[in-house]
């Protein structure tokens, strides 16, 4: 007698069963619930992908061991998207086309978030894309896409007042052609103007240029106050060695965003006095007082020392991580609130997150946020940190409310 089991089935359906599967709900109810994970476990942003991988596996056996949702165990799969978009999409049509997949949580390249955004509304999938560009919660979004970690425009909204009335108000942005790069320098021209700094110009850097220096050597030090770097790990290192090479470090003040240098020791002369903002302290030390019980758990659940780092002495992308790990909490929500029992549900589901509240605990350790339901971005607090002797250490704590900023999109006019 031949078996089939509920994975079997969409793999051998594909897509033709995924319009069964959004139409009346069949009498069997599901077995489990399939969790996709559009990972990049290979490319320029390799580092974060096993990591991402480890939260959701972290957070589904901790879910699993207490029952599961709704008494449903959740199965996690995952596809390598390779930090290619195209790559992204096509995994994604596989998650969710022979996996099966109810929920995919996204990739943190954000070229393939907003690759994928139009598929999961044509796939009415709901998504929870990683990276950080502010377009994934823009036009380039979706009622389908939720924001479980800020974007570039909420960091930038966070950080702006503080940088320039203690960095300085003369600014040069050099940064990455790239997606997530650009949003930044488009959202830091936007706030640098309207608070009144001058921005004295805006250098966009190839990915991964053969050579830093002649890039660099463009930067007007002698009007310049701050010098603000976007750029993904490695070329986050190339390009703050190339600016010691010049001097840079002792004229003027290097910031970014953590994203910049997550997976980075800062133990090396080139970081030295650079500032970043950021959504989650590294170090356990510098973690506000209020979280202290829950950071240790946090860190124990993904094997991450009081230091940020692995067993193997490795940085681990420790504030990145809480994206994957609260978009687990929030499906876990979504699905008791609404009565979920398959996609014929997500417009329930949908419904049920929109404008959610969270208060810190286990299933969101990074402390209070909200689910804005105009955009379905989350908003969460903020610090300034900076490098002294090797070490980051925080300068400030910024509430949610600061990184507030006016929707670009209403969603909840989409029909879904």
């Amino acid at each position: 007698m031949l078996t089939c089991t509920r994975r079997d089935f969409f793999r051998t359906a594909g897509a033709g069963l995924l319009a069964f599967a959004l139409g009346p709900r069949a009498s069997a109810q599901p077995k489990e619930i399939v969790i996709g994970h559009q990972a990049p476990l290979t490319g320029a942003v390799a580092q974060f992908g096993p990591w991402h991988n480890r939260a959701i596996r972290a957070v589904i056996d901790r879910i699993n061991a207490a029952g599961g949702i709704s008494s449903l165990p959740l199965v996690l799969v995952t596809e390598d998207e390779a930090s290619n978009p195209e790559i992204g999409q096509d995994k994604f049509r596989k998650l969710v086309l022979q996996e099966g997949a109810d929920f995919v949580i996204g990739s943190v390249w954000s070229a393939t978030n907003l690759a994928t955004a139009p598929l999961a509304r044509e796939l009415k999938t709901v998504y929870f894309p990683q990276g950080i560009a502010t377009e994934i919660t823009g036009e380039a979004g979706n009622r389908y896409i939720f924001k479980s970690y800020h974007t570039v425009r909420g960091a930038v909204n966070a950080g702006a007042r503080w940088t320039v009335e203690n960095l300085g108000k003369r600014w040069t942005i050099v940064a990455s052609q790239l997606e997530f790069a650009q949003s930044q320098a488009a959202d830091w021209r936007a706030q640098l103007e309207a608070l009144g700094a001058e921005i004295v110009d805006v250098i966009t850097i190839p990915f991964r240029p053969a050579d830093f220096l002649p890039y660099v050597s463009r930067v007007n030090v002698d009007r310049t106050e701050v010098l603000y770097q976007a750029f993904t790990a490695l070329d986050t290192i190339r390009f703050l060695q190339a600016a010691r090479d010049l001097g840079l470090h002792e004229r003027l003040k290097i910031l970014g965003l953590i994203e910049g240098i997550d997976v980075l020791d800062t133990n090396s002369p080139a970081f030295e006095g650079t500032y970043y903002i950021t959504s989650y302290p590294r170090r356990a030390s510098q973690v506000p007082e209020e979280l202290q019980e829950l950071d240790p758990v946090y860190r124990r659940s993904l094997d991450i020392d009081e230091e940020g780092r692995s067993p193997q002495g490795t940085v681990v992308p420790i504030a990145d991580l809480f994206g994957s790990w609260q978009a687990l909490s929030l499906i876990r929500k979504g699905i008791e609130q609404s009565g979920w029992q398959s996609k014929a549900d997500n417009s329930a589901f949908i419904q049920a997150l929109e404008g959610r509240n969270w208060s810190a605990g286990l299933e969101f350790p990074q402390g209070d946020g909200f689910l804005r339901p105009e955009d379905h971005l989350a908003f969460h607090g903020h610090y300034i940190e900076h490098v002294e002797k090797g070490q980051l250490n925080v300068l400030l704590r910024i509430s949610r409310d600061a990184s507030l900023y006016s929707p670009l999109i209403d969603y909840t006019q989409q029909e879904l």
